[in-house]
């Protein structure tokens, strides 16, 4: 079922126009301009107590696989194009659920405004993806980032707003921004120390459920122990709030809100550039909810394998 899903028509259709699109921007730029043709091919497996996907990715019980190509150019020495198109199947645990098939698209322009400070730009659009406020929605955006980096210091600031559709009877729309910030600094080799920050807000006037704010904010620290293998520990707490949703079970009959906080642990192998790299990965989530169904802790575990050409 998920190789059917993998390799069905619409997915290789849109993996050959991003191949052509990239060979046609190469034969068209002088030749001075760099360009380097990718691709990458995923596996992933979630193991997890989790029913509902409350983060950014998958948090789910499930396998999947995914394909991506990208291509980037570079003009001069102070400005890149990256494109990037993506095919992503995740067949869930739960045979209630439906199979996952993400499809998704962007562009971005990147400029150096001097040696230190950098600007990108960057449009994207998504089907089908794992959001908080719907089992899943397509999702346009369009993100500004600024990143500092001097010596061993890296400061990136964003801001990025985006429109959903959520994947519901009536089709209902959303919109909101996310603004996120965050700080690494380098000690060697696949050895740093990393802090992320962020804020985000989603409102929906068709379907004010959708509504809710969320906050997060995460420490990561890896630290080499062979070859292109780290060991990278990370607590994260997140929490968020809905607009018009009544939390079940609440005696005073407010609005659900939830957070947690999760410590985990994480063995990466590979290079961010070409070959193999493998991701094994597992957290556990302490859980808080005015809402009894969503007030129970949680583990999960992942495991990500793949090949970078």
């Amino acid at each position: 079922m998920i190789y059917r899903a993998f390799c069905n028509s619409r997915t290789c259709f849109m993996l050959l126009v991003a191949a052509l699109a990239a060979l046609f921007i190469a034969a068209s730029q002088p030749a001075f301009a760099k360009a380097d043709l990718g691709a990458r091919v995923e596996m992933q497996v979630v193991q997890s107590e989790l029913d509902q996907d409350d983060g950014d990715d998958i948090d789910s019980s499930g396998f999947g696989l995914r394909g991506d190509i990208n291509f980037t150019l570079t003009p001069s020495d102070k400005t890149t194009i990256a494109a990037n198109a993506t095919a992503r199947v995740f067949d869930y645990n739960d045979d209630s659920r439906d199979t996952r098939e993400i499809y998704g698209a962007s562009l971005a322009i990147s400029e150096k405004l001097s040696d230190s400070v950098e600007l990108r730009l960057r449009a994207s659009r998504m089907e089908n993806i794992a959001v908080l406020e719907a089992g899943s929605a397509d999702q346009t955006s369009a993100e500004a980032q600024l990143q500092w980096k001097n010596g061993n210091n890296r400061l990136r600031i964003a801001a990025e707003y985006r429109e959903r559709q959520y994947d519901l009877t009536d089709e209902p729309k959303g919109d909101g921004y996310r603004v996120s910030a965050q700080y690494n600094r380098r000690i060697g080799p696949y050895h740093w120390v990393q802090l992320d920050v962020r804020h985000e807000d989603m409102q929906s006037d068709e379907s004010p459920r959708r509504s809710y704010n969320r906050q997060l904010a995460k420490l990561s620290y890896s630290h080499p122990i062979a070859k292109r293998l780290r060991l990278i520990p990370s607590v994260e707490y997140r929490q968020w709030e809905f607009d018009s949703r009544v939390a079940r079970g609440d005696p005073e009959g407010d609005m659900r809100h939830d957070d947690y906080i999760a410590p985990g642990l994480r063995l990466a192998y590979g290079r961010a550039s070409r070959g193999i790299y493998a991701d094994a990965s597992a957290e556990y989530r302490i859980r808080d909810s005015n809402d009894i169904r969503y007030d129970q802790n949680a583990v999960r575990a992942g495991l990500r394998v793949g090949f970078r050409f």
